[in-house]
């Protein structure tokens, strides 16, 4: 009854075992998620920037899945919606007929925003970025992956613990007598890689019976056997190839922490340059109903010489055909410029159907004073695009020697022991300390043929070279950008300063036919106010191009440093401003008057 009673309770405990995994699924993953993390902020604090971590709790829908597909209707079709030609409806709408003088009046009326537009300046709108971005959350989710296969690669050198569980129900019929037994056997495997190749592992086998029926003797009602491996390798698969997995994932994550970095500094530019576009834009606009108000007081002069007698008809309708020509380019600025805000709200995440407005803001950064020389040699050291092409190199380099060490002769040593041999564990456990039962040897395998192992070393050697070369290409390819960013500079600043010289010569034509109003054709006058709107267009253009380059040149050279906050890490020497509201096209400071 004892026995009977043993049994079933060693049957219990093993199926308790089984289940408590299922229980700590949840917790498990919650562990993981913050090893991954810890493994996140050790890279990227490694490569100093410890800023950029991302998270894995920061996603928002997080679908945690099912231990089973669910079936549903369109499992295996998923359903398309293609109307035919017939369903569709198509109603024209009469075309409008358009009073000039109405909507030469009316265009010049000042636009205000909805009430509930929400404000974006620029630190704004890069903190939004970082929080709801697509693109951002892509570039975080890759570098989370890398951590992850970290975890992967760690786990597998830890010791690992293995057990399976498998109850039977054996039926034996002899002499037309049924016999039924319950058994249980419970296989646990524990093992161990070791550091520089081989393995060491540990396995116990436990089986409980018990008899359901006595009509025929099954044999032994439980026995547990405990058993030591150990395999080493002395030539190929010795040494550090062993952990190859394990260096490739540490310096992959590193690889990921500067990839992130280098895409999050791209993003910052590419988030700071769009919303520059934008208020450029917004000034163009602004720009263009100046001088539709500039053509507009025109033709109202001219109707008037013209009404009085003084003016043939054709000078007043030339100069209505100009003011319509530019209220036709102003609604295509305005419809350009409602693109580009919604392309801007989807690349920062935020709702293209909610109405917003861009706060009029620019960076005000003095220009370097640059060496090229030195400029270019700051890309190669501290570009962090060039540190993992430069690794890759040596990555190649040790993939060659691997793939050498797999041509060696296989020669591995190998050890197996029996601790325990213990027919009935219930009546006490006896070790059975003679080692009766044990097997030490070598195995080792000829290297008859090495062909495919040899065309891996050739392979592998190629790919050296061409990692060389990459990186050699990377290098040119850095120096021809960094010189590009300094010559952009210089060409944003060139178009600045003639932009301000164009103003002053666009003010002082309409000054001077104000001055003699009689001496002005209509033709002089349209020309005089779009002479004026061009200039001031590219000023705009020009003040934009020269943060942008700017922040490029500090970029292309491995300087550009961003907050979390959206806010410029100045270097040492170098002041960050910002140019807001209405005195935004005034001359920035630092930049020079030709």
């Amino acid at each position: 009854m004892s026995r009977h009673i043993n049994s079933i309770l060693v049957c219990a405990i093993f199926s308790l075992l089984a289940i408590i995994p299922i229980a700590c699924q949840e917790k498990e993953f919650h562990v993981i998620d913050i090893n991954a993390e810890e493994r996140l902020r050790t890279a990227s604090e490694s490569i100093s920037e410890p800023s950029s971590v991302p998270t894995i709790s920061k996603s928002e829908s997080n679908y945690q899945g099912q231990n089973f597909t669910p079936d549903y209707p369109g499992l295996n079709e998923p359903p398309t919606v293609n109307p035919k030609p017939e369903d569709l409806k198509y109603q024209a709408r009469p075309r409008a007929v358009l009073d000039v003088d109405k909507v030469i009046a009316d265009v010049t009326k000042a636009y205000a925003p909805p009430t509930n537009a929400e404000h974006f300046n620029l630190a704004k709108s890069v903190q939004f970025a970082i929080k709801k971005s697509l693109e951002y959350r892509v570039a975080e989710e890759t570098y989370l992956l890398l951590a992850l296969d970290l975890l992967i690669q760690q786990h597998i050198w830890s010791p690992r613990i293995f057990n399976t569980v498998s109850p039977q129900l054996q039926g034996v019929s002899l002499n037309g007598t049924q016999s039924t037994a319950l058994q249980l056997v419970n296989d646990l495997n524990v093992s161990q890689k070791l550091p520089y190749g081989g393995q060491v592992s540990a396995n116990i086998l436990a089986q409980a019976s018990n008899e359901l029926s006595n009509a025929v003797q099954t044999g032994q009602a439980s026995s547990l056997d405990i058993a030591l491996s150990l395999d080493i390798p002395l030539l190929r698969g010795a040494g550090l190839i062993a952990q190859e997995g394990l260096i490739q994932a540490k310096r992959n994550l590193v690889y990921g922490a500067r990839a992130f970095e280098e895409f999050r500094r791209r993003f910052y530019v590419a988030i700071f340059s769009d919303f520059h576009e934008l208020v450029v834009e917004q000034q163009v606009i602004s720009n263009t109903r100046n001088q539709i108000n500039g053509l507009r007081s025109i033709v109202e002069r001219e109707d008037a010489l013209v009404s009085s007698g003084r003016q043939v008809a054709f000078q007043a309708d030339l100069a209505k055909q100009r003011a319509l020509f530019v209220i036709d380019r102003l609604a295509s600025l305005e419809e350009t410029y409602k693109l580009a805000v919604d392309r801007f709200k989807l690349r920062i995440g935020y709702q293209t159907d909610a109405p917003v407005v861009i706060d009029t803001e620019m960076l005000d950064l003095d220009p370097p004073i640059i060496n090229n020389e030195r400029s270019i040699a700051n890309a190669f050291e501290w570009r962090l695009d060039l540190q993992n092409t430069r690794d890759l190199v040596a990555d190649a380099r040790r993939q060659v020697d691997n793939a050498r060490n797999l041509v060696l002769v296989g020669a591995d040593i190998f050890a197996t022991a029996s601790l325990l041999k213990n027919p009935d564990f219930f009546n006490g456990i006896q070790l059975d300390d003679s080692f009766g039962n044990y097997t030490i040897g070598i195995a080792i395998d000829l290297p008859l043929d090495r062909t495919i192992e040899e065309v891996n070393v050739r392979k592998a050697q190629v790919i050296l070279e061409q990692n060389d070369r990459r990186y050699v290409y990377a290098k040119n390819t850095a120096a021809v950008e960094v010189r590009q960013a300094i010559r952009r500079i210089d060409r944003a600043l060139y178009t600045l300063s003639l932009q301000d010289k164009n103003i002053d010569i666009a003010r002082n034509r309409q000054g001077s036919i104000d001055a003699a109003p009689d001496r002005a054709t209509p033709r002089d006058r349209t020309e005089a106010v779009d002479a004026l709107n061009s200039a001031e267009n590219e000023k705009a253009r020009a003040l934009r191009e020269v943060q942008i380059a700017i922040l490029e040149y500090l970029r292309q050279t491995g300087q550009l440093r961003v907050s979390d906050d959206g806010e410029i890490i100045a270097p040492d020497g170098m002041e960050v401003r910002y140019r807001r509201g209405s005195g935004i096209l005034a001359q920035p400071v630092g930049i020079p008057s030709v």
